[in-house]
């Protein structure tokens, strides 16, 4: 029994020399545009939802800072108020704060309710960039006692 050779016998010598060179050449100048074209396209998509996540967390970060702002409008409105007997005025006050290194417009409406003690509060923020109003950015509705 005789060992049967790993190459094939019957391909000339020279001709398996050419077919390896060639083999090692490299990428053919399609093969590596298509392969930058692949590479660009998902460039793209990661870089642009990049910069999705940083317009969300900017609008989060305002967002939660005005929700800050309104909360801390009613506890004034509530501390002014403490130990007085009488009612919250009734109307609306627009007022500018700062608050988080930013400026806040704050309007508060204040409304009567169907008991004479109670009134109802809605502190609506809007952020103020460049001098003009954005927003609104939140609306907090709080019912605020006379005691």
């Amino acid at each position: 029994m005789s060992a049967e050779p790993i190459w094939p016998t019957h391909i000339p010598a020279d001709r398996m020399i050419r077919h390896a060179a060639r083999s090692r050449r490299g990428f053919t100048l399609l093969e590596l545009m298509v392969a930058l074209a692949v590479l660009a396209i998902v460039a793209m998509a990661v870089f642009g939802r990049g910069g999705d996540s940083v317009r969300d967390l900017y609008t989060m970060e305002q967002r939660t800072l005005a929700r800050w702002v309104a909360e801390n409008e009613v506890a004034r409105l509530r501390l002014e108020h403490r130990g007085s007997t009488d009612a919250i005025g009734l109307g609306t006050v627009h007022q500018r704060v700062r608050q988080g290194d930013r400026s806040w417009q704050v309007v508060k409406e204040t409304q009567s309710t169907s008991h004479p003690s109670l009134r109802r509060v809605e502190v609506t923020v809007y952020a103020v960039e460049e001098g003009r109003e954005v927003g609104p950015l939140d609306t907090l509705v709080a019912f605020v006692g006379r005691y």
